[in-house]
């Protein structure tokens, strides 16, 4: 399994290159520099450890392959739910030895998870939500009331288990349904 672990924090790449030497005899490529990764060919890899920051900074190549990444997050940080594997940089190393063999045992079956079904009305109003619109704004660029507004963001709460507009808009970026927040 070809691994790539883009970050600019050369003792935690280290680290978790040892980790996955160590106990999943695999060898990880090492990345400081994401302009370095992009020069390598990194449509080779089989898997991608890396912070939220850069899969959002360069959403265009990662999200296609959000399956393939293990999502690096530091204690005290809130992400909200994905279909990505998340790994505490503070978690024990038996902790993060057990969800990095969870991620590898599933990373074909992860490739097939479909996303939740929502409705095109449900898209339009996440996309929205994720642009920082308020449910007034939404009503009257989508001509339709605000309760109409409020049913649609209950129904996403319930279908994507997500209660927050950070929340929405993180997934938003992550499933592909913006690409820039900035966009309006």
């Amino acid at each position: 399994m070809r691994i790539a672990i883009v970050t600019p924090y050369t003792l935690l790449n280290l680290g978790l290159k040892h980790l996955l030497q160590k106990y999943f005899d695999t060898t990880p490529i090492l990345y400081n520099e994401i302009s370095e990764f992009f020069d390598n060919a990194p449509e080779q890899f089989d898997a991608y450890i890396l912070f939220a920051d850069t899969i959002i900074g360069y959403s265009d190549f990662f999200l296609p392959r959000k399956s393939k990444i293990i999502l690096l997050a530091s204690e005290g940080s809130h992400l909200p739910e994905t279909s990505m594997t998340s790994l505490d940089i503070h978690e024990s190393e038996e902790s993060l030895l057990e969800k990095i063999q969870q991620f590898i045992e599933h990373l074909d079956k992860q490739s097939e998870i479909l996303p939740h079904e929502l409705s095109p009305r449900e898209t339009e109003v996440l996309r929205l939500v994720a642009k920082g619109l308020m449910n007034k704004e939404i009503a009257d660029r989508l001509n339709i009331s605000i309760n109409t507004v409020l049913s649609h963001r209950k129904n996403l709460t319930a279908k994507l288990g997500i209660k927050t507009v950070s929340g929405l808009s993180f997934y938003a970026m992550m499933n592909g349904y913006i690409s820039d927040i900035d966009d309006k």
